[in-house]
């Protein structure tokens, strides 16, 4: 048994991420998070959690399309009673981050990772140290049903990562709701796309990925 492996980790922070965003544009210009889900776990305790609603001012042209709304349970009056300014937003989850270990997103190295990116440079401050942390778990769930394991003389996990990410095969699913269903896991569906349900399920579903990872 290797003592080492991440499945056994109760010493380090693993910090889930999740953005809710105006739409599914990667350019910080056109598409921005209105909200900012994070979840801190170290051993098997949650240690943290965070619900940041953000609003953008400075960006009048950014508005949710009605279907999106739907799905993601968008609601104006709400958010506007409780989103706060960028640079607030920014302050509380931006040294979660920086203090964890790990930084475990779903299909985050396609996605949320970019918008991460444009908020970093708008703030002003250096995101690079996100990619030496990053587990993305739709990534490795591709790896996993295409049985293609990581090993270390193939290059670095994120390398590895990448090359699962843009792996397309007919008929694998990877999406949240499909890996928490076929691993059996109670959790509620219904309420998905909202920030923190989606890091609850994917830290379940991790939970299952883990022992599957020789990392």
């Amino acid at each position: 048994m290797e003592d080492n492996l991440l499945r056994y980790d109760k010493k380090s922070v693993f910090t889930f991420i999740d953005l809710e965003t105006f739409n599914l544009c990667l350019n910080f210009i056109f598409n921005r998070p209105w909200q900012v889900g994070i979840i801190q776990v170290k051993g098997d305790k949650i240690i943290d959690s965070q619900d940041i609603r953000v609003k953008w001012p400075d960006s009048p042209h950014l508005s949710i399309g009605r279907e999106a709304a739907v799905i993601t349970r968008f609601n104006p009056e709400e958010h506007e009673k409780l989103a706060i300014l960028p640079e607030e937003a920014f302050k509380i989850f931006w040294p979660m981050l920086v203090n964890s270990d790990y930084i475990i997103m779903h299909n985050g190295l396609r996605f949320d990772l970019y918008l991460l990116k444009g908020f970093a440079e708008m703030m002003g401050v250096d995101w690079k140290f996100i990619m030496n942390k990053v587990i993305d778990t739709k990534s490795v769930a591709q790896g996993i049903k295409m049985n293609i394991p990581y090993r270390k003389a193939d290059g670095t996990f994120l390398e590895y990562q990448y090359r699962m990410a843009n792996a397309v095969v007919k008929g694998i699913k990877t999406n949240l709701t499909a890996l928490g269903k076929e691993y059996g896991i109670e959790h509620d569906y219904e309420q998905l796309h909202h920030a923190i349900n989606d890091l609850l399920l994917n830290l379940k579903v991790w939970d299952k990925l883990k022992y599957q990872l020789d990392l």
